[in-house]
């Protein structure tokens, strides 16, 4: 019987080291891939030093070939630097630049690993593309009538579904890929119930990455400093920190900086204080104190560069379903109004959201489903 033949993503860490000892033990013919993205040459290229580089991929890379080597599968390390700085470094250096809060690890999924990645793994062969991302999929809507309340503004053949682990769910990191590669892709760690059981699975396995601290980084970039580099390749612009009094209480390297909501690295006194907004042009940074942070909650926005995962009906307009601003954030109930010729939405919040920030992803569910997202402006 022939085997189905999966190219597994394999970071170096404990989830894609178990991701494919279970796809092993599945049957499957797995090949495992080390993505090369990031390297010294890289930041040189943006004329940054050297000395900020602080990525260890020769490591990760060795630590994903010694995992191969005990499940015996083929290994290749697949060298996608110029693509992931053109279409995710670039990018974020790009939307920092103008005043937006970029999602780097999100363009990185949807350009490189479901994009790059998934297009050659199928073009050499490959019948699935796995990942150890904590998601699940599933192929038939009728199975989820037990745990989801789906509706009929939408429809699908496959859907994305959230991780069992609500705490290391990872689909607000997906909202971007195309629906297209959803029949193809394989999540086994997604169905582990948390950490802890997983780290379990990878010291019975004898795995050598059992115990390896998950990463903290921007995707490849490793724990390379994202505000060091802000600075070195946009250049330090000084300009006034004020109040919404238009009161200067303080001054900053550069509005690009700073987010909406931040606290930290203002570096005023009698705080706490929070970005309230920032202004490229005038290169200002506008904030609240702690005793009207009300001004920094909000019920609507808007967004744009929509991107379905699943199909909305040709009639529906306005839906009910949740949505999160940021990864670590609970879903809050919205209504959804949808303006398909411009591609854009609007989205009314049952409950108030705190610091909505433009450039950012917010992400749409139905209970566990990942129907989508789209980018705040």
């Amino acid at each position: 019987m022939h085997k189905k033949k999966v190219f597994i993503m394999m970071s170096g860490g404990v989830d894609s080291s178990v991701a494919a000892a279970d796809l092993v033990e599945q049957g499957y013919d797995v090949i495992g891939v080390f993505i090369k993205s990031w390297s010294i040459q890289q930041l040189e290229s943006l004329g940054v030093s050297k000395d900020l580089y602080d990525c260890y991929w020769k490591k990760d890379s060795e630590d994903a070939r010694k995992i191969a080597k005990i499940l015996d599968i083929p290994f290749y390390v697949w060298n996608l630097e110029e693509e992931y700085k053109q279409g995710v470094v670039d990018y974020m250096i790009y939307e920092y630049k103008h005043g937006r809060t970029p999602n780097p690890d999100v363009m990185c999924n949807s350009v490189i690993k479901f994009g790059i990645f998934y297009k050659k793994a199928m073009s050499i062969g490959a019948d699935y593309v796995a990942t150890g991302h904590y998601c699940r999929t599933i192929s038939d809507k009728k199975r989820l009538a037990d745990t989801n309340d789906t509706k009929d503004f939408y429809s699908s053949e496959n859907f994305i579904l959230r991780g069992l682990d609500r705490n290391k769910d990872q689909t607000y990191f997906l909202n971007r890929i195309s629906p297209e590669v959803i029949p193809n892709i394989l999540f086994p760690v997604g169905e582990y119930g948390s950490k802890g059981d997983l780290r379990q699975r990878a010291l019975d396995l004898n795995l050598p990455t059992a115990n390896k601290p998950d990463s903290q980084g921007i995707c490849f970039i490793g724990q390379t400093p994202l505000r060091d580099i802000l600075l070195k390749v946009i250049g330090k612009k000084d300009g006034d920190i004020i109040n919404i009094n238009g009161d200067v209480l303080g001054k900053h390297p550069g509005a690009f900086l700073y987010t909406i909501g931040q606290r930290n690295k203002l570096g005023l006194s009698g705080g706490p204080w929070f970005v309230l907004s920032i202004d490229i042009e005038s290169n200002t940074v506008i904030v609240t104190h702690q005793d009207n942070a009300k001004k920094l909650y909000s019920n609507t926005l808007e967004a744009q560069d929509v991107n379905w995962l699943v199909k909305i009906a040709d009639n529906i307009t306005e839906f009910k379903c949740t949505a999160q601003i940021r990864y670590r954030q609970e879903g809050v109930e919205c209504v959804v109004t949808v303006n398909e010729e411009a591609g854009t939405l609007k989205v009314a919040f049952d409950n108030n959201v705190r610091a909505v920030a433009r450039g950012q992803s917010i992400v749409f569910y139905d209970n566990d489903i990942l129907l989508g997202g789209a980018i705040i402006s």
